[in-house]
């Protein structure tokens, strides 16, 4: 059975091929995109057993998608296919040193009418960890239901949860936003948020006050990044700050957060306190951003110990 459960939506993303504003863009490159899958796929290449719970369309993308992620051995036999409903997908226009911006198509997506009654509650339960983030509450009503009924089940089994706001105020106000991730932040084990999150959703906080402000929610262990900046770990009534190392010509940005998130459940799954997995989760996201794409980014076990090493990560 899996270590790592991870639930929520994934996209098809048709991502520009060149640099610059994407209305003069012709050729695009399809690729997946989704928080939860991508975790889903760091974990596995760091060495643990894992799965994603979804839904997909019906269709050419939605099978792409899952058969996708079932090729980087994760665990898709609680993906659901729906007839009648569409994948979701969202353009991808890239910027100068790695950034992006997006535009999203994903109302009424396959994955918008996730019910909770479509939750495998023994295979949550199999689990040591649940993962998931705040774009699945944005999502629907339903969608919403749903990811609380997991965390509902995580719970009464036993089963850490982790949880990344992954603010996306495209999706929803501020005001909704804040209301509903406070309910989820308070109620996870290990809590992801960047500092950028903090600030969508309460305006400018520095970095400490951002993290006084999760302490007050009842967020027991917090790792927080803090953009281009060092990552903060509240854990045990202290605060601890790791450095970051800059990397001077990132490839692509996306899916750097999950690559953190990855690293560090790995770290976690592997026993180590909440330091040293953030420590692994900062060398994978190092790794992670100097190749496109967000899962096929990711970086294996071996690449990771090389480069902590102080070797080369990648060998021809």
């Amino acid at each position: 059975m899996p270590s790592l459960v991870t639930f929520g939506e994934t996209s098809a993303v048709f991502v520009a091929r060149d640099i610059g504003r994407m209305r003069y863009c012709r050729d695009f490159t399809v690729r997946p995109g989704g928080a939860e899958a991508t975790v889903a796929v760091g974990v596995k290449r760091l060495g643990f057993d894992t799965a994603w719970m979804s839904a997909l369309g019906e269709d050419e993308m939605g099978h792409y998608i899952r058969s996708l992620v079932a090729g980087e051995g994760v665990d898709v036999s609680r993906v659901t296919m729906l007839p009648g409903k569409l994948t979701a997908v969202f353009l991808r226009e890239r910027l100068p040193g790695g950034d992006a911006r997006h535009f999203y198509y994903r109302k009424d997506s396959a994955f918008a009418n996730y019910m909770p009654e479509m939750l495998d509650e023994g295979f949550i339960a199999s689990a040591k960890f649940l993962h998931l983030t705040g774009i699945n509450p944005a999502l629907s009503p339903s969608c919403d239901a749903a990811s609380w009924r997991a965390v509902e089940i995580a719970h009464a089994h036993g089963v850490k949860v982790s949880f990344d706001p992954n603010v996306r105020l495209a999706l929803w106000s501020r005001e909704q936003a804040r209301a509903c991730l406070e309910r989820y932040l308070a109620a996870a084990d290990v809590v992801f948020p960047g500092l950028e999150d903090m600030q969508m959703l309460y305006g400018p906080l520095a970095d400490e006050d951002a993290i006084t402000r999760l302490e007050q929610l009842g967020c027991r262990n917090i790792v927080m990044k803090c953009g281009e900046g060092d990552v903060l770990v509240a854990t045990d009534g202290r605060i601890e700050r790791l450095p970051v190392e800059r990397i001077a010509n990132p490839v692509d940005l996306m899916g750097a957060g999950d690559a953190f998130a990855a690293g560090a459940l790995a770290g976690l799954l592997e026993g180590r306190d909440l330091v040293e997995a953030a420590r692994l989760g900062v060398v994978v996201a190092g790794l992670a951003i100097q190749m496109p794409g967000n899962i096929e980014a990711m970086p294996t076990s071996d690449e990771v110990e090389r480069r902590r090493s102080g070797g080369i990560a990648w060998k021809r």
